[in-house]
Formats: structure tokens, sequence, C-alpha cells
């Protein structure tokens, strides 16, 4: 624990901008099109946009994002440790998911927010928060932490086996970037298909 923590501390700088950026984006967009082209009141616009991101995209987006930002450090890791790498590095990774898919809901709400007309900005605001189900937020963050653990552990295994067949590390970036985006996908749609299944 007491490596896994500084682990995630320079993860989680390493993939912060790039995830604040992306949620406001998205947030902005979605309230602008929904608004604008859909001709969407702003209160169900601001209701779409959490709905997309707790449900639909928010941690499928932010684990592959990271995934990418992180992959060379993952195979440094590799080299260095070789097959012991992954009792920091997934810990770290399943933690900085969870811290990463907050501040991207986060922003993507601010995006949204400062779309709306100033006259009903903290109204919209006020009711948007208090209408977020604190279980539904909880069960986004954790899914987002498990999503990027899993990616985590499966580009280590793939990279550790890749580089005992003399494989460049070049050439097995570029594969797990293939590989990680497939396993997320996967990830969402067993998800999907077995997590909610139960819950219900």
């Amino acid at each position: 624990m007491t490596k896994t923590l500084p682990i995630a501390e320079r993860d989680g700088e390493r993939c912060a901008g790039p995830v604040l950026i992306s949620g406001f984006v998205v947030g902005f967009g979605v309230i602008e099109l929904a608004t604008g082209a859909l001709n969407q009141t702003s209160r169900f616009s601001l209701q779409l946009l959490v709905l997309l991101v707790l449900q639909l995209i928010g941690p499928i987006l932010v684990s592959v994002l990271a995934m990418a930002l992180l992959l060379p450090r993952w195979l440094d890791r590799v080299v260095q440790q070789g097959s012991k790498a992954w009792r920091q590095s997934v810990p770290a990774a399943a933690l900085v998911g969870l811290l990463l898919m907050l501040m991207f809901f986060v922003s993507a709400i601010v995006g949204g927010v400062l779309v709306t007309p100033r006259a009903d900005l903290l109204r919209e605001a006020t009711d948007l928060l208090s209408g977020i189900k604190l279980r539904d937020l909880l069960r986004t963050l954790v899914r987002s932490g498990v999503f990027l653990g899993c990616i985590c552990a499966w580009c280590q295994w793939r990279a550790l086996t890749a580089l005992r067949s003399g494989r460049s590390e070049t050439l097995i970036v570029s594969n797990l970037l293939i590989e990680g985006l497939t396993l997320a996908l996967a990830l969402k749609l067993i998800w999907v298909l077995a997590f909610n299944a139960l819950v219900r």
C-alpha cells in the first residue's frame, strides 16, 4: 500500500489534465447539441448529460484515455519488476480510475451547466445535483476503477509475455492499445449483461 499510493498519485497527475478537458468538452458538446440542434430544454439536456456520463460513455471513455496515457509506464514497470509489477500497478490503476471518473463527471457537469442560459444557471445546477442518486454515482466510480484495473492487469500480463518473446517495446505498446480498447468494450458488455441484471 505504501508504494501503491505514490504510484497512483503520479499516474493520476499524468491523466488529470486530459480527463478534465475531455469531460468539459463532452459536457459542453452534449448540452450545446441538445439545446441547439435538438431544441430540448436545458433541464432535459442536463439530465441527458448525466445519463450519458454515468451509464453510457463515462467509465469506458475514462478507462481508454487513461490506458493510452499510462501504457508506457505500465510497460516500464514490467521491464523493471517483471511478473511482480502488477502487485503495485493494478491497485494503483483501480484507484486512479475511480478518481479520474469523479473528475470527468464534475468537469462534464461544469461544462454542461455553463452552456445553459444564465438566468437558469443556479436553479438548473441545484435541480441537477439534487436529482443525482449517490448509488448510481458510486456504482459508476467503482465500474471505472474495475475497468482500468482489469485493463492494467491484462496489459502487463501481455507485455510480460511479449517481452519474453523478444518483441520491441514500440510494437508491444501498439498491440496493447488495440487489445486494451477491445477489453474495455468487452468489460462494458459484461457489466451490462451480468452486474446490472443482478442488481435489478
